[in-house]
């Protein structure tokens, strides 16, 4: 599996910032109620960062080399997937909540469209937490290559 490109999660976040701030423009623009932010979202995204990292963290101590507890390499192979989808969907939720943040902008006076705003603020952060840990966690699960002369894992990750 080849490493998460940011590049990549750039793009995935500009465009659904983008779906997500026209999309809500058209249909708040054809008489649909806009949707509501809630905090369970955040909360939610918070409990996906800490299982993310969660499921990260033996493998992480298992390449470092407390090789106390095995770690299965299909196990290690699965918890790098799913920090890739982490990264990416950290990625398309960041862009989701910037996009409806940047649609409350306008009307910031309101007050009940400021909270909404706050929430979506708060959503924007926890959900770059989430592409934070995914790509934290695809690095942990990331094994050094063997040296070539000696059979021997180095520490460098590189060749020379």
């Amino acid at each position: 599996m080849r490493p998460t490109r940011p590049g990549v999660l750039l793009a995935v976040g500009f465009l659904a910032a983008v779906l997500a701030w026209s999309g809500l423009q058209v249909w708040v623009s054809t008489g649909g109620a806009e949707p509501d932010l809630v905090w369970r979202t955040t909360l939610t995204i918070g409990l996906l960062v800490v299982a993310v990292v969660g499921v990260g963290w033996p493998v992480k101590q298992w390449v470092e080399g407390d090789k106390a507890r095995r770690i299965d390499a299909l196990r290690a192979a699965r918890t790098a997937a799913l920090a890739k989808a982490a990264s990416v969907a950290g990625a398309l939720l960041v862009g989701v909540f910037l996009g409806w943040g940047v649609h409350y902008l306008p009307t910031l006076h309101i007050a009940a469209r400021r909270s909404e705003a706050v929430v979506a603020g708060v959503d924007v952060v926890a959900s770059a937490l989430l592409l934070a840990a995914g790509l934290v966690v695809e690095r942990w699960c990331r094994v050094p290559p063997e040296d070539e002369e000696t059979g021997a894992r180095t520490r460098g990750g590189g060749r020379s």
